[in-house]
């Protein structure tokens, strides 16, 4: 009987220490060139059949007007195979903890997610400066 009791509380402790640990994001994130300190991932979620919830998180993001003066907004693209890249939305950004967060549903698979500085929240195609991508293959 004391064995069983050993075995249960060493079971039982291994799974409260693993409840608080955060599972490996889907796919990483890097800086470019133009903030080479930040980081971040994407999580990818299942809504339902047809939809998945693609949650980005970039560390250590300078502010945007100091990749480039007029710069005011982080802006998430994303980019089907063969199609022009489509703006989803600007990074939630907090200047104070440097982290920009978004959470994005998409029906597509297969795509490339692009980080750029914007002047805007709302630019019509991304600028050149790229602070992060990543392929996303869920097939």
């Amino acid at each position: 009987m004391k064995k069983f009791v050993g075995l249960w509380f060493v079971g039982w402790a291994a799974l409260v220490a693993c409840a608080g640990c955060n599972p490996p994001a889907d796919y990483a994130l890097v800086g470019s060139a133009y903030v080479p300190a930040a980081h971040g991932d994407i999580d990818v979620e299942s809504i339902d059949k047809e939809q998945i919830l693609i949650n980005v998180t970039m560390d250590h993001l300078a502010p945007p007007a100091d990749i480039e003066p007029g710069m005011t907004h982080y802006v998430v693209w994303f980019t089907a195979v063969g199609e022009h890249p489509v703006r989803q939305q600007a990074l939630d950004y907090d200047p104070e903890t440097r982290v920009g967060r978004a959470s994005i549903p998409t029906s597509m698979l297969e795509f490339d997610v692009q980080i750029t500085a914007e002047q805007s929240d709302s630019p019509i195609q991304p600028s050149d400066l790229i602070v992060a991508s990543q392929k996303i293959r869920e097939k």
